[in-house]
């Protein structure tokens, strides 16, 4: 069990303050400031000595990977998701914390209670609300629209640059969710937005079950959530704990917006504490990421005192064909890998989006021999419970030297959800670890069906029983029961093996192949970036009445620098820097724009330094 005391005093001074603001107070967290230590200390400072029980408090963050990391880290202090600590995405609160307790009180349509539509059939209904309306196009990228006019709507913000098209659409796939008693994941937030400003009884409810409201990457959370937590700050005494960087803000198709924040730090109600050092890098890969992020406005932020290295920039001209970015990473890129003695699974190699990149980068790595795992070709959901199932699954076949998974992570798993469920105390007792060894540590075969083996786990840990009586857990158990759905027997998961399953997920021995967007939240050894050409990143409008391409505008330019800022931090000691002055497009054009303005700034800011 990890001291609270004398983890704190390991704290640096901003984050001391941090932990001890007694009201409402905004973290500005830079890359590898340590603000998920410092969050999960702030929580465990406040359970032990600010708030009473039977009251707890709410920790909000962006997905479930990081609903997994502070589950853990928390187990460290005894702290465990439960009736007091509700751990979870935006949704799961608004869904378990709002909808589901007040909905039929409120409102008709939620008297049968509260039916969450499954993505496919959330899928259906758009499509068929965009038929109706008689828009054709692909139905993913008029739902990303409709996300960003659904939260201008729920704001209150300004929606003149919609077409009307998409408003109409919007209309039809509402009332159809209405019509079948559905909600997806945005309805989940704009409906908790509406009772907690209509219904003046829920907000002190909620206060008085949650006095801290606790959230990370406030900045990519949206404005229907600024909106509810600045609703409840009108109308209660709850306080609140913002962590975030509007530098990395990366989510802007969405509807998320640094504004939001930074409108939260800049109330008189608020106190802002900066975390100014980088405990990830080295002084010259922080001075090299602030060039290309903002070249006007150099950020304050500091090595970690006792730093020695600085860190390493390489700049690799890959000429004029993206054929040349994919040979520079086998060619020139691995042999600096290997010369400094860096695991594969401490590399990764970042791109915008799939297309001819990503095609050639992959068959570079195959006929090279490189393993890698392509993280947007899983065939599984990232979901906190399949990402312990695929632990299980290898440990199941491989024993207890499956990559570098423990008997530990998986028992403070099942016991963090089984806690949750109030079936076991708050450590594991003998029953509870013995079911776990029956059911993870008796031998499998490989090619056991995934089906198979997923009945015998949930069969042995009673595991869907588990998840239905925690309403926290509610996520994890719908992705349970479609997983399980999924591997029936002539459906899409119906002929895979465990060892299909397990491997999936597993990437020690494997450099990581993922979009620059997932990488977010991560840290690597060594970060790859190809394709910094103008056209690809930054993206550069194509001007049909001039024939060529113009100059990025302003948002888009801003959106692309703190993309590309994202990707470079995530480096703890080299970046490869591989750019060009052509390429060409998925229609066959050639496109001559020159490297990416981000290498140039980075070179001339590292040249002069």
């Amino acid at each position: 069990m990890r001291d609270l005391h004398r983890e704190y005093e390991r704290l640096n001074h901003e984050q001391k303050e941090a932990v001890r603001s007694s009201g409402n107070t905004v973290v500005l967290a830079g890359p590898g400031s340590g603000k998920t230590e410092t969050l999960v200390i702030k929580i465990a400072h406040l359970l032990s000595s600010d708030i009473r029980a039977p009251r707890g408090l709410a920790c909000l963050t962006y997905n479930n990977d990081t609903v997994k990391e502070f589950r853990n880290r928390l187990a460290g202090f005894g702290i465990h998701p439960g009736r007091r600590v509700l751990l979870g995405t935006v949704h799961s609160f608004c869904l378990n914390c709002i909808l589901r307790p007040f909905g039929s009180l409120v409102s008709e349509r939620f008297s049968g209670g509260i039916r969450v539509a499954a993505e496919k059939q959330a899928g259906s209904l758009l499509e068929q609300a965009m038929d109706q309306v008689g828009l054709n196009e692909t139905s993913s990228w008029v739902a990303t629209r409709l996300t960003r006019l659904r939260r201008r709507i729920d704001c209150r913000e300004d929606i003149s640059g919609f077409a009307e098209t998409d408003i109409q659409v919007l209309e039809r796939y509402r009332e159809s969710l209405e019509t079948n008693g559905l909600v997806d994941f945005e309805e989940m937030v704009s409906s908790a937005l509406r009772f907690v400003r209509e219904e003046d009884w829920i907000p002190p409810l909620l206060a008085a079950r949650f006095p801290w409201l606790i959230i990370d990457e406030y900045q990519d959370l949206g404005g229907p959530l600024h909106s509810i937590v600045t609703t409840l700050l009108e109308k209660t005494d709850i306080r609140v704990f913002a962590v975030g960087d509007p530098d990395q803000t990366i989510y802007d198709f969405t509807g998320a917006s640094p504004e939001y924040l930074r409108a939260l730090s800049e109330r008189d109600d608020f106190r802002s504490i900066s975390l100014r050092f980088n405990y990830r890098s080295g002084r010259r890969l922080i001075a090299a990421s602030q060039a290309a992020l903002a070249p006007s406005e150099p950020r304050d932020y500091q090595p970690a005192p006792d730093r020695q290295d600085e860190g390493e920039v390489f700049f690799i001209n890959a000429n004029d064909a993206l054929e040349n970015h994919a040979s520079a990473i086998t060619e020139q890129v691995w042999p600096e890998i290997r010369a400094r003695g860096i695991p594969p699974e401490e590399v990764a190699i970042l791109y915008r989006q799939k297309g001819t990149l990503l095609t050639l980068i992959q068959k570079s790595l195959v006929e090279e021999d490189i393993p890698f795992h392509a993280e947007r070709d899983s065939r599984y959901p990232r979901a906190p419970i399949v990402q312990w199932l695929q632990d299980c699954a290898g440990i199941s076949f491989a024993g207890t030297d499956f990559d570098d998974v423990t008997s530990e992570d998986v028992m403070r798993y099942f016991h963090a959800i089984a806690f949750a469920a109030g079936t076991t105390e708050i450590e594991p007792d003998l029953s509870l670890r013995t079911r776990v060894y029956e059911a993870v540590f008796s031998e499998k075969s490989p090619d056991m069906p995934l089906s198979e083996w997923l009945g015998e786990i949930d069969s042995t840990l009673s595991l869907t029983q588990i998840l239905s009586a925690a309403p926290e857990l509610s996520d994890d158990r719908e992705t349970l029961s479609g997983l399980i759905a999924d591997c029936a027997k002539g459906k899409p998961l119906g002929t895979h093996s465990l060892q299909d399953f397990a491997r999936d997920g597993r990437v020690k021995g494997r450099t990581v192949l993922t979009t620059l967007h997932s990488s977010k939240g991560r840290q690597f050894d060594a970060v790859v970036l190809p394709g910094l050409i103008e056209g690809i990143l930054p993206r550069r409008p194509w001007n049909r009445d001039t024939r060529s391409y113009g100059e990025p505008p302003p948002p888009v330019l801003s959106e692309d620098r703190r993309l590309f800022y994202v990707g470079f931090t995530r480096a703890r000691k080299v970046v490869f820097l591989i750019f060009g002055n052509s390429f060409t497009n998925d229609r066959g054009y050639a496109v001559t724009l020159g490297a990416s303005r981000f290498v140039k700034e980075i070179h001339r800011r590292l040249r002069s330094s």
